[in-house]
This record gives structure tokens, sequence and C-alpha cells, in this order.
């Protein structure tokens, strides 16, 4: 997938590729599910599949609370054929790029904002 701010998440050379987790940096996974709602997706464990909290298992990856909250898990079986992930890829490259659009964060990242330098004010 040829999205800019887009990270696999866990070893790149020793998964499951029957389970894959992408990050879409300023994009929130939870919208980015709604958005893909004819596509059986995941934003996070299976065991954690209730609660908004951060994953707890790319927490322990090294991810930061933001990356894993911008984390999609795609399941891919057997019967999973080479079309059904075509439309799959296509949808979400849409989508995100739609949903960054959205985002006062995506356009200060697109201005050449380094959001680290930022002080947030908290009310």
């Amino acid at each position: 997938m040829a999205l800019e701010h887009t990270t696999q998440n866990g070893d790149p050379n020793h998964f499951y590729p029957g389970c894959v987790n992408v990050s879409f940096a300023y994009v929130e996974g939870e919208s980015l599910l709604m958005a893909l709602k004819d596509i059986a997706l995941s934003s996070g464990s299976a065991c954690t599949s209730a609660s908004l909290e951060p994953s707890y298992v790319l927490r322990a990856l090294g991810n930061s609370d933001e990356s894993a909250h911008s984390s999609i898990r795609f399941g891919i079986g057997r019967f999973t054929s080479e079309q059904e992930i075509d439309y799959v890829l296509k949808a979400v490259q849409e989508r995100v790029t739609f949903l960054r659009e959205l985002s006062p964060l995506w356009e200060l990242v697109q201005e050449g904002i380094d959001l680290n330098t930022i002080e947030w004010s908290q009310h």
C-alpha cells in the first residue's frame, strides 16, 4: 500500500501473515473502522475489543498511544481472494486519504510543522 505515514506493526520479518496490524498516522482507528463498515476489521486485539484503551500489545512493541489508536488489524484466511484483498487495499487508501483531509493535524504536517514542537494546552 502506497500511503505515507503508514507502518506495519511488529517485526517485519517474523509475523503471522494471516494477521497484519497497520498504523495510519493522523487517522483515528475507530473513525477508519466506521469509514470501512462494509469490511470486517478490528482496531485492537480480540482480547481488548471492548476497550477504548490503546492496545497493550502495541504499547509493549514500543508504539505510542497515538500510533496504537491509529491501528487497524487485518485478518486474511485461506478463503480470502486476491480480488477481496485488492478491494480492501483500495478502500483503505481512499478512506485514509479522505479522513486525513479532514484532520487539522494532517494539515499541520503537510505544512511542514513538527507536531512534537507544539505546546498543546489542556482544558
